[in-house]
């Protein structure tokens, strides 16, 4: 029997079978059952077990066709390459996506069993050890082998799972990559996976046709963790050539999709400061439908994209050689700008606030160090200020160094504010204003005085980051006020150095303060010794 006619029964067989146990999953009757007792039964009716059509279709599939194969030839039938290891790494998912999807099951056990069932595997000989990202390059993984290994089988089961979010769409994208993985397969010459993934592929196109919108069956976790698991295995394995090397460019353009979504989902997270497994409702099938896109049409968008993107990691895998680097950087090129593209489109404003702030910090920074540097000049200045009036008028002085309206010292408490040289010009533009509290172990002369800051709304120049000024200046003029009875000249040199003890016990003072002090204790020292 020739490659063609046995992936044809494959297929055939798979297709039968899921179109079978799918339609009678379908009339499962969910309606009685407790909504609150999972998170995967609620009260439509739809039942979200179809995960068992695709696991009896692909196995009964592949079976059948060594039968009729070993029928023939009159042999003894003979399974494809890693059918024991994965049919049982597959019934261990199946299971605990099942169990899940019934009675809801802790993440980590989840993890722990993903985990395992990647072991399986491991152990049974399925490896990613040399991978190569141009023609005539490989990279030996050595001891890292294992641990990348488990680590890709479980990430691609688990972001395969986050992306069933909209009806057709898991399976329909499975398809798509099943498609290119088995080209790679044939390109490589290697014959087991192109049986694996018809299997899959009909058993998906089973399933899908009462998971079309709108669904009458869902995939569950039963279904999700189990495809996305054989996905990740036979990625791999249809990229390996004989010489055991990895092309690593056709795994992760076929399964860019899930990889992308999840991956993104994951920094919108972490930018919100908000736990990574969190559900939230703004992966990309989410938002391509808010922005007005129905389901079918949300389908169709993505369907073309992974196609598109899984033709081209095919093209930049097997171009010619003195075209592969062109191809290469033109791909990745590409892929980046899509990606770009997407995130502007989507509407993911995390991502754009901090694009905006990168962008603004690399344009700013020399400035931000100016302004940093003048608000130490001025702060110098206060500390060797004689009245709080002459605060106020290096405050006036130095408020256009900062692209400020003005700077001023206020109590809100009493309402009395300095004098200042406030214009009927300034009193005239849209100010917004910063109120900074100058608290730091004040005298009870100046209890309640602040900082306050006004900036105009027009200006043709962004001014100084407010809050930041008011971090440098605003101790300067506590230390100021703090050391303010130091100036008075009836106060003994024995007084002085109290204050300033007394003063050195609450403040973190310059070392410039603490040369005067050294001084004072001395003076104070000396005037003792005198008495």
């Amino acid at each position: 029997m020739t490659l063609p006619v046995l992936l044809l029964v494959v297929f055939v067989v798979s297709v039968m079978t899921s179109l079978v146990v799918a339609g009678r999953l379908t009339r499962v009757n969910v309606k009685d059952r407790n909504p609150e007792r999972s998170r995967h039964w609620s009260d439509s009716g739809i039942p979200r077990i179809g995960g068992i059509a695709i696991f009896a279709s692909a196995p009964i599939a592949i079976l059948a066709a060594a039968l009729i194969v070993a029928g023939i030839r009159g042999a003894i039938p003979q399974l494809p390459e890693l059918a024991g290891s994965l049919i049982i790494a597959s019934a261990i998912l199946f299971f605990i996506g099942l169990l899940d999807d019934l009675r809801g099951v802790r993440p980590f056990a989840k993890l722990l069993t993903q985990t395992a069932a990647a072991l399986i595997v491991y152990r049974a000989g399925f490896s990613i050890e040399n991978v190569s990202l141009l023609p005539g390059s490989a990279v030996h993984l050595g001891v890292l082998a294992m641990p990348i290994t488990v680590l890709w089988l479980v990430g691609i089961s688990n972001a395969f799972n986050l992306i069933d979010g909209l009806d057709g769409l898991a399976g329909g994208v499975a398809i798509i990559a099943l498609g290119a993985i088995a080209a790679a397969a044939l390109i490589l010459g290697n014959g087991s996976v192109p049986i694996y993934a018809i299997a899959l592929v009909g058993a998906l196109l089973g399933f899908l046709r009462y998971n079309w919108p709108k669904a009458r069956l869902f995939m569950g976790d039963s279904g999700s963790l189990l495809v996305g698991f054989l996905l990740a295995v036979l990625a791999v394995k249809g990229a390996t050539d004989p010489r055991h090397v990895t092309h690593a460019l056709i795994p992760i353009f076929v399964l860019a999709y899930p990889l992308l979504d999840t991956g993104v989902a994951i920094l919108r997270r972490w930018l919100r400061g908000v736990p990574l497994s969190r559900a939230d409702r703004r992966h990309v099938h989410h938002q391509l439908e808010s922005l007005g896109l129905g389901s079918k049409m949300a389908l169709f968008v993505i369907y073309l994209a992974t196609t598109a993107i899984a033709v081209l990691g095919l093209l930049v895998s097997f171009a010619p050689p003195e075209v592969t680097v062109v191809a290469t950087m033109v791909g990745v090129g590409v892929l980046v700008l899509v990606i770009a593209l997407g995130i502007y489109w989507l509407q993911y404003h995390e991502f754009l606030e901090a694009g905006a702030s990168l962008m603004s910090v690399a344009r700013k920074a020399r400035s931000v160090i100016q302004d940093k540097i003048n608000a130490r000049d001025v702060a110098q200045a206060i500390r060797q200020a004689q009245s709080i009036e002459a605060i106020q008028a290096i405050l006036d002085d130095n408020a256009p160094t900062f692209r400020f309206a003005y700077l001023k010292l206020s109590n809100p408490a009493s309402r009395r504010e300095m004098p200042g040289r406030v214009t009927q010009e300034l009193q005239a533009l849209k100010l917004w204003k910063l109120e900074y509290p100058i608290v730091h172990g004040l005298p009870q002369q100046y209890d309640g005085l602040c900082l306050t800051i006004w900036c105009a709304l027009q200006t043709s120049r962004r001014p100084a980051g407010a809050e930041r000024v008011a971090k440098i200046i605003a101790p300067a003029i506590a230390e100021w006020a703090c050391d303010d009875r130091l100036r008075t000249p009836e106060a003994s040199c024995a007084e002085r150095f109290i204050h300033a003890r007394d003063y050195e016990a609450q403040t973190v003072l310059t070392p410039e303060d603490q040369r005067v002090l050294a001084s004072m204790r001395r003076d104070s020292k000396a005037e003792t010794l005198e008495a």
